[in-house]
């Protein structure tokens, strides 16, 4: 069973933000799990010649109108999901990281703002290559234009796509898919890609990969899973097949220190991230403690946690998040 307890989900009040949140309290809803709403305020940097000065003089006015917006977001979560909000001031790119780390999320969920958006690239790479926790990044509204809802209430079934490859790596990933079949009113489709060049045998390899892709799916849901064997390279072919079916989202494994021929690449896994137009749920492969070891560079000293119960208390430190 997916040990979700914990659920990240760092706003930027972009008009995203609700959308994110919406998804990220379904989900607490479904696992019974705790919202951590988190934002965080980056300051002027010490080479700006007033910094010092602008972040004295307006600290206390900031902080107290963050701190409204955060809880007016909080306000609109599901009744019987319980939440806490997390405020903290530092490098943008560290501060989910370390927000992660602060609350030990199981998941974070956030919103990519596209390719030139060099923050939230960097926000999203530093959680994939820590490896400690899952990632489930959505899309801006005009890329992804449905938003998965997955509580029981829902009358649509939602399609999830677990690409696998085959491997040892990829069962991590396949494993949240099959709990996400179990607990989640979802349909789901292993989905394996032959390379284009292989023409020859075709039908034979086809067949063969079928019986391997049934072979892993638990009798349990034996008829609520579907295998498909598709031609083309990984990324096209994973894109394409999730918009063929509307998939409300891709599950795929975030391999650590990938072979050169393993599909799961880091290239790949980024490429379907950009491409896709349905959410990505990253899974971390498995890592040593040693090659998770992550170094927070120095912040200014202010966080505050409030939890939903009411009352505030304040963390010190080295914590940054965003």
């Amino acid at each position: 069973m997916i040990a979700l307890k914990t659920v990240l989900c760092p706003i930027d009040f972009s008009p995203a933000t609700s959308r994110q949140i919406d998804l990220a309290a379904d989900l607490c809803h479904a696992f019974d799990a705790k919202l951590v709403v988190h934002h965080n305020r980056h300051s002027l940097g010490s080479g700006a010649n007033v910094g010092w000065m602008w972040n004295a003089d307006h600290r206390a006015d900031k902080q107290a109108a963050l701190e409204q917006k955060v809880q007016e977001c909080l306000a609109c979560v599901t009744k019987g999901v319980p939440t806490e909000s997390l405020l903290t001031e530092g490098p943008r790119s560290w501060s989910v990281l370390a927000a992660a780390e602060t609350v030990n999320a199981d998941l974070v969920v956030l919103t990519a703002h596209g390719r030139r958006a060099e923050d939230h690239a960097s926000i999203t790479e530093l959680l994939l290559e820590d490896g400690r926790r899952a990632v489930l990044v959505l899309h801006e509204p005009d890329v992804e234009p449905r938003t998965p809802r997955f509580t029981a209430g829902t009358v649509e079934r939602q399609i999830v796509v677990a690409p696998t490859d085959l491997t040892a790596g990829s069962h991590a990933a396949l494993a949240v898919a099959f709990d996400l079949a179990r607990t989640l009113p979802v349909d789901l489709h292993l989905l394996h890609l032959l390379p284009k060049k292989r023409l020859q045998r075709r039908q034979a390899s086809d067949e063969e990969t079928v019986t391997n892709l049934r072979a892993l799916v638990p009798t349990d849901l034996d008829r609520r899973v579907a295998v498909h064997v598709g031609h083309d390279d990984p990324t096209h072919g994973i894109v394409r097949y999730a918009q063929q079916i509307a998939a409300a989202c891709i599950v795929m494994g975030e391999h650590t220190r990938p072979p050169s021929r393993r599909w799961f690449s880091h290239g790949i896994s980024r490429a379907v991230l950009h491409d896709a137009h349905c959410p990505v749920w990253y899974v971390p492969g498995r890592r040593s403690d040693s090659e998770r070891a992550v170094r927070f560079p120095n912040v200014t000293d202010w966080a505050v946690r409030s939890p939903s119960a009411g009352g505030q208390r304040r963390t010190g430190g080295d914590t940054g998040v965003r």
